[in-house]
This record gives C-alpha cells, sequence and structure tokens, in this order.
C-alpha cells in the first residue's frame, strides 16, 4: 500500500509545487509588467509636460518679443489713436478672460481623449495665459502712455498760460510806472498834499486812488504768474515713462503650475527603481562602447602590424636547426613507423625491452608481465619530471609470444602510432603526444630539453624549448583520429597546433598563413610549420578535436597553452 502510495503522492507534490512556481511566476511577472508601465508612463508624461514646457517658453519668447515691437511704435501715437489701440486692448483682454472660465473641466475632458490632445490643449490654455498676461502688461503701459501725453499737453497748456501771465504782469507793472511818473511830475507842494489823504484835492484823490488800483492789479498778476510758473516747475520734473519692459515676474507665476507639474513628475521618474537601476549603465555605457571599439581595433591594428610587418621579417631569416648529422639517411628514413595509428596497437616486448607507459593507455598485458612503477626515467629524471614523463607504468615481459596493448581509457577520439627512432638519429616530439616509449633494458635513455633563444621562428612561435629523444628507442605517438608522419621536403605548410613532433636534422622554419582574413577573424594562426632538408615530422590528423571551450574557456586554455609552449610543453 505504501510502495503505490508514494508515486503518486511524488506526483501529486511535484504538480503541487509546479503549479505554485508558475503561479509565482506570473505574480512576479504581473508586477514587473506593472513597473515597466508605470515607468514608461512616467516617461512618457515627463516627456508630454517638458515637450508643453519647451512650446510654451518659444511662445513666450515669441510674444514678449512682438509685444515690445508694437509697444515701441505705440509711443509715437497721437492721443486719439492711442485711445483706439487701448479700446482694442481692453477688448481683447475682455475675451481672454472669459474664455478661460472653465479651464480645468476642458482639460479632464482633453486627458481622457489622450495624451497627444490632452498636450495639445495644455499647451493651448497656457498660451491663452501667456497672452493674457502679456495684454495685461500691454493695457497697463498703453495707459500710462496716455497719461503721459495728457501730462505733456497739459504742461504745453500750462507754458502758454505763463506767458500770458507774465505779459499781464509786465502790463500792469507797466501802468504802474507811468502812473508813478504821472505824480512824480507834481509841485512839491501837492507831492506833499498827496502825503496826507485830508490835505488832497479831488485831482489828486483820483490820481492816489488809480495809483493804489493800478498797484494792486499789478500785485495780483504778479502772484498768478508765480503761481504759474511754480505749476509748470512741478510737471516738468514728472520723470518721462521709460521703455517698456517685460515683468518676468508674472510671466513666471503664470507657468508656476506647469513648473510644479514638470517637477513632480521628473521626481517621479527620477525615484522610480527601474531608473536608479537603469541611470548607472546608461552613464557607463559610452565609456564601454569606446573601451569596446578601442579593443577590436587595437586587436585589429596589433594583428595587421604582426601579418605585414613581423610576420614577413621572420619568415625570411635562417631556418632552425637543432642538430647537423653529416650521415643522415634519406629523406623519411630517419624514423621508422612501426604501425600507422590505430585506436589500439599491439607490442611484442622481447626479454631485454621494457616498456615504459602512462597508467591511462595500458589497456592489457600479459599476466605474467612484471609489471612496476617507474616514478622518474633514472638517465634524465629532470626532462623527466619537466616533460610529464612520470608516475609510468614498466612492463617486462620474457616471452616475445605475449602481447602488450596500448590504447587511450578516456579519449575515443585518440589513436596511437609506433614509431621507431634509429641509432644516431633524434627526434624532437611535443611531451604532450608521447604516451610511452620501449627501450632496451639496462641501456640509459637520452632525453632532454634543447633552449633556442637566437631564433626568431622559436620567439614568434613562443616555441623556446625543445623537448628531444635520442635513439634507438621505440615511440608510442597519440594525435586525435590518427598520427600522419611525412618526409621533410619544404614544400608543406601545416598548422603549428598540430604539428607533434619533427627529426632534429631538419630545418625548421615558418611561413605567414595566407590569407589575411581569417587570420583577422582568429580562425587561422600567424604562422605555419614548415620542414625542409633530411628527415621527417609528424603532425595530429585533427588537433581541434573535441576541444569545444567557450570565449572564456578558450582563452584561459589559450593564455596557460601559450605559457606551456614557451617551455616546450
Amino acid at each position: 500500500m505504501h510502495s503505490a502510495l508514494k508515486p503518486i503522492l511524488r506526483a501529486a507534490l511535484f504538480y503541487l509545487l509546479s503549479v505554485l512556481a508558475i503561479a509565482g511566476v506570473l505574480v512576479a511577472g504581473g508586477y514587473l509588467v506593472d513597473a515597466v508601465k508605470g515607468a514608461v508612463g512616467a516617461r512618457e508624461r515627463l516627456a508630454l509636460l517638458t515637450g508643453v514646457q519647451g512650446e510654451l517658453a518659444r511662445y513666450r519668447q515669441d510674444g514678449g518679443a512682438a509685444l515690445q515691437a508694437r509697444l515701441a511704435t505705440a509711443r509715437e501715437l497721437p492721443l486719439a489713436a492711442l485711445d483706439e489701440r487701448i479700446r482694442g486692448v481692453s477688448a481683447e483682454l475682455a475675451a481672454h478672460t472669459a474664455q478661460s472660465a472653465d479651464e480645468r473641466g476642458e482639460l479632464a475632458i482633453l486627458l481622457d481623449a489622450g495624451p497627444e490632445r490632452y498636450a495639445t490643449g495644455l499647451a493651448a490654455r497656457y498660451q491663452a495665459r501667456l497672452a493674457q498676461a502679456l495684454l495685461q502688461q500691454e493695457l497697463a503701459y498703453l495707459q500710462g502712455l496716455r497719461g503721459q501725453l495728457l501730462a505733456l499737453q497739459s504742461r504745453a497748456a500750462a507754458a502758454g498760460e505763463l506767458a500770458r501771465l507774465h505779459a499781464q504782469h509786465r502790463s500792469a507793472y507797466d501802468r504802474v510806472l507811468r502812473k508813478r511818473q504821472e505824480i512824480a511830475q507834481l509841485g512839491w507842494i501837492e507831492a506833499r498834499r498827496m502825503e496826507h489823504p485830508w490835505a488832497r484835492s479831488p485831482r489828486l484823490d483820483k490820481l492816489a486812488a488809480e495809483l493804489k488800483q493800478l498797484t494792486a492789479e499789478n500785485n495780483r498778476l504778479a502772484a498768478a504768474w508765480r503761481a504759474q510758473a511754480q505749476a509748470l516747475q512741478r510737471m516738468r520734473s514728472v520723470s518721462a515713462l521709460t521703455a517698456f519692459a517685460l515683468d518676468e515676474r508674472q510671466l513666471d507665476r503664470v507657468l508656476a503650475p506647469l513648473q510644479e507639474q514638470v517637477a513632480t513628475a521628473r521626481a517621479a521618474v527620477a525615484e522610480h527603481w527601474l531608473t536608479r537601476i537603469a541611470e548607472p549603465f546608461k552613464r557607463v555605457l559610452p565609456l564601454a562602447c569606446a573601451i569596446l571599439a578601442m579593443a577590436l581595433l587595437g586587436r585589429a591594428a596589433i594583428r595587421a602590424a604582426f601579418y605585414f610587418v613581423l610576420a614577413p621579417l621572420v619568415t625570411r631569416g635562417p631556418p632552425l636547426r637543432l642538430e647537423r648529422q653529416g650521415d643522415c639517411p634519406a629523406d623519411g628514413e630517419g624514423v621508422e613507423v612501426l604501425a600507422p595509428s590505430a585506436v589500439s596497437q599491439t607490442l611484442r616486448l622481447r626479454p631485454d625491452e621494457e616498456l615504459l607507459v602512462l597508467p591511462a593507455y595500458l589497456q592489457s598485458a600479459p599476466v605474467g608481465a612484471a609489471r612496476s612503477t617507474r616514478w622518474l626515467v633514472k638517465e634524465r629524471p629532470w626532462a623527466s619530471l619537466t616533460s610529464g614523463m612520470a608516475l609510468l607504468t614498466c612492463v617486462r615481459s620474457s616471452s616475445p609470444e605475449e602481447a602488450v596493448v596500448l590504447s587511450a581509457s578516456d579519449d575515443g577520439l585518440s589513436e596511437i602510432a609506433l614509431l621507431r627512432v634509429p641509432p644516431g638519429q633524434a627526434l624532437v616530439i611535443q611531451p604532450r603526444a608521447l604516451v610511452g616509449l620501449v627501450a632496451r633494458q639496462g641501456h640509459p635513455l637520452d632525453i632532454r630539453w634543447r633552449w633556442r633563444l637566437a631564433s626568431l621562428h622559436a620567439w614568434l612561435t613562443l616555441q623556446l624549448r625543445f623537448f628531444v629523444i635520442r635513439g634507438p628507442v621505440t615511440l608510442a605517438v597519440q594525435g586525435k583520429r590518427g598520427v600522419r608522419v611525412q618526409p621533410a621536403r619544404g614544400t608543406q605548410s601545416i598548422r603549428q597546433t598540430a604539428t607533434l613532433g619533427f627529426s632534429t636534422s631538419v630545418a625548421y622554419s615558418t611561413v605567414r598563413s595566407e590569407p589575411f582574413l581569417p587570420y583577422l577573424r582568429g580562425q587561422a594562426p600567424l604562422l605555419n610549420d614548415r620542414f625542409g632538408g633530411a628527415g621527417v615530422y609528424l603532425y595530429d590528423e585533427t588537433p581541434g578535436a573535441g576541444n569545444r571551450q567557450g570565449r572564456i574557456g578558450r582563452g584561459l586554455e589559450g593564455l596557460s597553452d601559450a605559457l606551456l609552449k614557451l617551455f616546450g610543453y
């Protein structure tokens, strides 16, 4: 019963968790969609309001310039034309005031109709407010101009009245002077009698009365003239109306609600969590693009310099030779291929021979064969350790009829070839390709490293050290999908990654790969290997088989391979 319910309960739990996971994803997706919609809506509102703000700024600037031009010409208008202009501006201002009675309801209707119509209506509403404020400033200035014109006209009339009063005063004063001269021509007796009213005659009383009347009239006209002069002076002390200047603060007050809306929308955009995440990326994105462009262009420039400058210089240099052998055999006879490459190889050991092989490549051995662990090759412990020929399995067989089988146990693409290096010959081999060797018991193995620091070929290919094995010895060499052995005639070039080894007597050189575009794209190496002279070279059939790392993996592997290649690995 328990065993029957267990799968059902497990399936039910799985489906329940699946439903919960799907629901969680849907809920999170809904929140994310709402957040994106909110961020997009806030940005759209900010863009709408800033667009309206820019349009109103242009309208304000154009309207202010037009108003200043109109009022500059209004200063030259006569009183009648100025009154007509004031009546027209007053009527237009009244129309604007009546039109802006119910703007809130109209904007709400426009908002329901869509953002574009709302923006158009909002801009029109604020344009009407700005126009109303500009008309108010125009009307106030026109009224000031009218008052100034009236003051100027009053001042001209006052100046005329002053001149008239001055003329009357001069005339009255002249009459007083003439009357005093007439009295002065009287005798001294009559002049004495003029000083005493009781002694005057009717004629003298008449002269005194006339003098008194003329003096009073002169004093009255003089007082009137002085009062008019003072009034005219006060009129002249009133300063003239200055040129029109826009009241920017009034226009700022008109646009203040819109400025608040823009500030609120900008704050909403800035405080949204998507904006806080995206802003740092937006700030560094141009720099990142510039760095990427510099990296790509720099990489292309470096590759072009290597291809067109350095590679031809190196390839024209003398080839590299590790050894010069006067009695070297003919081409193709320096190394004997005992068995072409295959998935497995069979070895039959003589009683005086021993096999040193990496444990992973020993597939089978006779039961009676002696097997032991060889930590290092005794004759060359340091070369053995640094080349990877350490912790080897040593196999000795007493019967040549018994076979030892070599095969890669963990690589289905690997094949093994058996090569015989005769006495007096030596072979440069990549340590990664050497999986085992057969040598005579008791005879020392000659394996060593050879440095070549004076060769440009070695430096440009990063091969400063070469691993050399001298015969007589039989080598078990592995390669991907097979190992090919070719005589070194100097007519073929191969990829450096495919080269597994070559005779020390050959002339090793490099040639530039062709064409340039594959090298620029990283599909081909800069240089290929070429071998000439007496001897052979061997290479891997498919050196890149099984390597499918990503870009980071290839980069790290390439760095490590370059460092290892520099020291001959």
